[in-house]
């Protein structure tokens, strides 16, 4: 009987380079346009922030400073959902009610964070248009958000509502919050001022007989 191996080829040197390219070619991007603009980032600072030639940049993205826009924009939205992730795990001894409080105000204070304010909500839906954008966000939200409004619904925190349209409400108000902090003048007020919006809604998703307790 042959024993099929479980060990992963290893990877050539020309492979590991490629993939170190194009991660200084995003990284590069990222940083130049939370800083400077879509508008006024040119792959030409792009290129040679990254330390690579301008055709090295074509060859990882064809499609030119929109792709790598786009490919900026997913690894951004990639490591604030591992974060959001990995706070809900780290509260998972905390009730279902306290843990999704805490998991909206991290949410929240992430929004306060320039390189997302910039390239997620200020940027993003003029650059990849209204359409494709939004699919980004509700692929990168709606499971967190179904995840945390089922745990509620099965500890009876909340009253039990479609799901599916209930996590696409919360997940509605959150954008709203996250669009306006990104264009405000003073973020940090309108971020505390969607805190107790977001708050009052979630409360008002509970049970009559448990909101005098809260």
């Amino acid at each position: 009987m042959r024993v099929m191996s479980t060990t992963r080829p290893r990877r050539s040197r020309r492979e590991e380079y490629s993939d170190s390219t194009r991660a200084a070619l995003v990284a590069s991007a990222l940083e130049l346009f939370a800083g400077s603009g879509y508008a006024e980032t040119s792959l030409d600072a792009v290129a040679s922030a990254a330390r690579v030639t301008k055709g090295a940049l074509y060859h990882h993205f064809p499609g030119g400073k929109k792709a790598l826009f786009t490919a900026a924009f997913n690894q951004i939205e990639d490591e604030v959902h591992e974060r959001l992730l990995r706070q809900q795990l780290a509260q998972a001894e905390s009730t279902p009610w306290d843990a999704s409080r805490s998991s909206l105000r991290m949410f929240l204070d992430i929004c306060l964070e320039p390189a997302y304010r910039r390239i997620v909500w200020q940027e993003g839906p003029h650059v990849l248009g209204f359409a494709a954008w939004w699919e980004c966000e509700e692929r990168h939200a709606l499971g967190l958000i179904r995840a945390m409004l089922q745990r509620l619904m099965d500890s009876r925190d909340i009253e039990r509502l479609p799901l599916e349209p209930l996590a696409r409400t919360i997940s509605g108000a959150l954008a709203g919050a996250a669009t306006a902090i990104g264009l405000a003048a003073d973020p940090e007020q309108v971020r505390a001022d969607f805190e107790q919006v977001v708050a009052r809604l979630m409360y008002g998703l509970r049970p009559a007989e448990t909101r005098p307790g809260d």
